[in-house]
């Protein structure tokens, strides 16, 4: 079985690891080095990194929770089920490409660019033809293979994100900042890294615009910036997860939107997408089942955090951090890989939100 995998990042990475050996697999990959430019914050939960740990040690510090922080500066602390780790993304594209190429055959500095009877790619810019008997899409949001196939396409948020130093309210915990003078539609974040941080912004439009916003005017973030920005990058994110397997051919990873909706992170998607596409192949249909059985409710829970983003304003924000500052403790259930943790809250919410037009608001997205 020859199967031709687009794409060097985890989600290829990954899928080579598991279909390799039992199959003949080609890996090819655009750039040189996977991981360059950097188009991740990094953070995964620890159950995340406790299997990403098998493959490569990247870890850059250990996240207790997080603060969700008003348009206003005021902040309440929230810690779930589960902590987090933040993860050097550069390592962990490395590691797992080097662990690849072990059970399959790599090449980089390659593009796909269609297929026929063959499938035709570019090779350190010359043409060459290979033999596929399945395709596995694993080239991110504007995946060469999704458009070459007619896949449909999920929405993109596009993200820039600034290391610099900082001092943040707590070195284990990560900072959430809501208002729609910070984002359009989605948040800002800070996330700690001793005397630096990783501080972005993701949204539906003009995220440089909101980041420097942050940056500068922001009553709490814009404060704690320490000196000038050491490491700049951009990168766009799915929301919304597509139709993923068509024929002899399967989307994995930011190609399929396999990504949390209410916070752009996809590692810990494309793990579990990876180790169930082995399991199945070449059955696809049963992969697609698994799949939406084991994480299509969560992600479709996670849909109505994201449009619920666009509901609030910024007073919304403001009640909300104040009654999670008086309520922190109901969170100590929730977990950040499985939003529908949350469904469990919904009867105390209700009980302590006041704002009967908030509350509509809560209910209209959420409940239906």
């Amino acid at each position: 079985m020859k199967i031709l995998i687009v794409g060097g990042g985890p989600a290829g990475s990954l899928s080579a690891i598991g279909l390799g050996g039992e199959h003949e697999v080609l890996l090819v990959e655009e750039r040189q080095c996977p991981g360059f430019p950097v188009q991740c914050a990094g953070l995964v939960s620890e159950e995340c990194y406790r299997r990403l740990r098998r493959y490569s040690d990247c870890k850059l510090n250990d996240i207790e929770g997080a603060f969700f922080v008003s348009p206003k500066g005021n902040y309440a602390s929230l810690v779930g089920r589960v902590g987090g780790v933040v993860v050097e993304r550069k390592i962990l594209d490395r590691d797992l490409l080097a662990k690849a190429s072990e059970r399959a055959e790599v090449w980089v500095k390659t593009r796909f660019l269609n297929v026929g009877e063959r499938a035709v790619l570019v090779r350190e810019g010359k043409r060459v033809e290979v033999d596929y008997d399945y395709v596995v899409g694993a080239d991110g949001v504007r995946s060469s293979v999704a458009r070459t196939f007619g896949f449909d396409r999920p929405e993109v948020l596009s993200a820039v994100q600034v290391e610099c130093r900082y001092e943040p309210l707590d070195d284990r915990m990560v900072e959430i900042v809501f208002g729609r003078s910070y984002s359009d539609g989605f948040f800002a974040y800070a996330i700690p890294l001793g005397d630096t941080a990783r501080i972005g912004v993701v949204s539906r439009s003009n995220p440089a615009e909101y980041l420097k916003r942050l940056l500068t005017k922001h009553p709490s973030v814009s404060k704690r910036v320490r000196g000038c920005v050491l490491e700049l990058n951009a990168g766009a994110i799915p929301v919304g997860l597509v139709e993923f397997v068509r024929g002899r051919v399967v989307l994995i990873g930011d190609s399929a939107g396999m990504v949390k909706p209410y916070t752009g992170g996809g590692l810990y998607y494309l793990l579990l997408a990876s180790e169930m596409l082995a399991k199945n192949f070449p059955n696809l249909e049963a992969f697609r089942s698994e799949f939406l059985s084991e994480v299509g409710r969560e992600i479709n829970f996670g849909m109505k955090i994201f449009r619920l983003y666009s509901k609030l304003d910024d007073e919304d924000y403001e009640h909300l951090v104040k009654l999670a500052k008086e309520h922190g403790e109901m969170a100590r259930d929730l977990h950040m890989d499985r939003p529908s943790t949350l469904m469990k809250l919904i009867p105390s919410v209700i009980k302590i939100v006041k704002r009967p037009k908030l509350l509509r608001k809560l209910l209209s997205v959420l409940v239906t």
